[in-house]
């Protein structure tokens, strides 16, 4: 059973800046005349998730502890809520591209996520 997305944290992406990527599971071959021949490699593709959330000070601590703790440093999947329907998604940090959250003044930080949703 994997781990869930904390419920004391956001559960929706922030829209200014989300993106719901398309997988690809095609491959391609270039014939020595004509046009490119392409094809479905798989049917299991993993799509691209990436959007940013706004914590506060305490709402850190708990993503820290999720990722380090929960979901070891990123290395394990987690169930997510989908930003565009509300289901929940299989997905798992993209490891060209870990959590990073930006100070905003006061109380509040910019968490950025980019995901990979599992098929």
């Amino acid at each position: 059973m994997v781990d869930a997305w904390p419920g004391t944290l956001p559960q929706r992406l922030l829209l200014n800046g989300a993106s719901l990527g398309v997988g690809d599971g095609l491959t391609e071959y270039q014939p020595d005349v004509g046009p490119p021949i392409t094809r479905r490699r798989t049917a299991a593709i993993a799509r691209p998730l990436s959007g940013s959330m706004m914590l506060s000070d305490a709402q850190v601590t708990v993503f820290e502890t999720f990722f380090y703790t929960t979901i070891l440093s990123g290395a394990l999947s987690f169930s997510f809520p989908d930003p565009r329907t509300g289901a929940t998604l299989l997905v798992k940090f993209s490891k060209q591209s870990l959590p990073a959250y930006v100070p905003q003044g006061g109380d509040n930080y910019l968490l950025s996520l980019n995901l990979m949703i599992l098929p």
